[in-house]
């Protein structure tokens, strides 16, 4: 458990960079075409700007970090 308390703030970054995104995808391909259609549109262009490279950079910020827990959990087993 230690590991995760010393990059929860990595972790939480990471995948707030990769739901985030995937979300407004999903809110401009559901809202299309109901009242929610400002919203959409808002969040097409939101998607279309961001979205892309925050996915990327989240899974590779993630990976990395991912790595660096199972980096630590070897050392501590030697000691």
């Amino acid at each position: 458990m230690r590991r995760l308390e010393n990059y929860r703030v990595q972790l939480t970054i990471s995948s707030l960079m990769i739901s985030l995104p995937l979300f407004f995808a999903f809110l401009a391909g559901a809202g299309a075409g109901t009242v929610f259609d400002s919203i959409a549109s808002f969040a097409g262009t939101v998607w279309s700007i961001f979205g892309g490279a925050s996915l990327i950079l989240g899974l590779i910020w993630l990976g990395g970090v991912l790595i660096f827990v199972w980096r630590d959990q070897r050392k501590e087993i030697r000691d």
